[in-house]
């Protein structure tokens, strides 16, 4: 595996794309019920943890095949050492201060590494492709052999580094990592080429089986099968995140569902993400094609202008350029505004879980808790507004020039046409002719 190291995040796996079959395939299951019966012949009490994982595989189906672009996925989740850069005052609600311990984050706390990185959450399927290393149907990141209880503290410590899969994911499982995906309890209808499926609500998590510590025999290795899937109120310490640089076609898609949102059915962690550098790429098209459009539409009324301006002076020609390129500014800064505003709102998303009410905490908060963004928008709209106002008030005092400057010339033609009567005649016809030009520019 080609391994690439972020200045901050850690090592990252270049995951190459591929296809893969996503869910809990026959073969997986039958290899459940074949453990389950092994279990019940030894007479060991283990039914309840093969019953209530069969019980879920409709969660976990259809199988279906899915075409993953390739991606950079962090070899581990991050670490609460790693968070403090963007969470300096963060205590884990599990690990306390322990440097090398995974992060476990609220929503909030999630959107501010985000934006810092600038990197995004896993889709559910980059994730469990990940995971999975290349093999094919496989329970787990290793094969089908169940985990025992020293197996999975053996990964907890991963002292060693040796943990880890074919694409180089170490502990896979062991943490409820946080997925940009929306819940949904079956895959119909699923996107088949890797992006996130979009929603409403809670979002995906995966794993979580080393937070159950200690064992209580009842199945925490379930979580860590490559197609276990749970919605986020499972992440009852708060969500961990494995963050992906994506190289893929989907990534506009990613920006735009990047920052959690909170949900009426979760007070706790577990969240979606955001985007990752916040001014989304979608928002961004979208001010691009309005500056279009306006620009379009500027030099639409420029070529009208010119027809009608044919016969003015060019001191006139000048005024009415730079009255259009003040409109082509104010468009801008309008258009810039607007993306302002959105993108800030955007990034305003993230709180306790994934819904509207995170929409009214602006992402300014975090990093300036005396004015917020919206302020700062409606100031320019405001500067804006007076920008236009003192144009028209330019383009009216121009007016009043004109009109000026077309008395004298009259005056002037009246004069020399007391000296001749031919010539007066000329002159009548030329100041007439003025004043009809006059009235149609004025």
């Amino acid at each position: 595996m080609a391994v690439f190291v972020h200045a901050t995040v850690g090592e990252l796996s270049l995951v190459p794309g591929g296809g893969f079959d996503m869910g809990l395939s026959p073969e997986e299951e039958q290899t459940i019920r074949a453990a389950r019966d092994r279990a019940e012949a030894a007479a060991e009490d283990f039914d309840q943890e093969f019953d209530l994982l069969l019980s879920e595989i409709g969660q976990m189906r259809p199988l279906h095949r899915v075409v993953v672009p390739p991606f950079l996925i962090a070899q581990r989740v991050l670490s609460v050492g790693r968070a403090l850069r963007w969470l300096p005052n963060l205590r884990d609600p599990l690990y306390g201060h322990v440097s090398k311990a995974p992060a476990h984050l609220n929503p909030e706390q999630i959107t501010a590494v985000l934006l810092g990185t600038g990197l995004r959450l896993p889709a559910e399927a980059e994730l469990e492709y990940a995971a999975r290393g290349g093999l094919h149907r496989r329970l787990l990141p290793w094969g089908d052999a169940l985990p025992d209880d020293a197996t999975i503290e053996a990964m907890l410590a991963d002292e060693d580094g040796s943990t880890h899969n074919a694409f180089g994911l170490h502990g896979y499982g062991l943490y409820p990592e946080l997925c940009a995906d929306h819940w949904q309890d079956h895959y119909r209808g699923a996107p088949d080429d890797g992006a996130p499926r979009p929603g409403s609500g809670m979002h995906v998590v995966r794993g979580g089986a080393g937070d159950c510590y200690p064992w209580q025999g009842c199945g925490e290795w379930n979580l860590m099968l490559c197609a276990m899937r749970m919605t986020e109120r499972a992440a009852e310490f708060g969500a961990s995140i494995r963050l992906v640089y994506g190289l893929g076609e989907h990534e506009e898609f990613f920006k735009e569902e990047e920052v959690p949102e909170e949900t009426g059915d979760t007070q706790r962690a577990g969240r979606k993400a955001a985007k990752k550098n916040r001014a989304s790429e979608g928002a961004k098209k979208s001010s691009a094609e309005k500056v279009t459009t306006a620009k379009s539409a500027d030099k639409r009324a420029a070529k009208k202008s010119s027809a009608k301006e044919s016969n003015a002076s060019r001191s006139f020609e000048k005024a009415a350029a730079k009255k259009a390129a003040a409109k082509k500014a104010t468009a801008k800064k309008a258009d810039g505004t607007e993306s302002f505003d959105k993108a800030a709102a955007k990034k305003a998303d993230g709180t306790q879980s994934f819904d509207k009410a995170a929409a009214k905490k602006p992402a300014a908060k975090k990093a300036d808790g005396t004015q917020s963004f919206d302020k700062a928008a409606a100031k320019k709209r405001k500067k804006a507004g007076a920008t236009e106002s003192s144009e028209r008030a330019a383009a009216k005092k121009a007016a009043a020039k004109r009109a000026v400057a077309t008395k004298s010339s009259d005056k002037a033609a009246t004069e020399k046409a007391a000296q001749s009567k031919s010539a007066a005649k000329k002159s009548a016809k030329r100041a007439a002719a003025k004043r009809s030009a006059a009235k149609k520019l004025g």
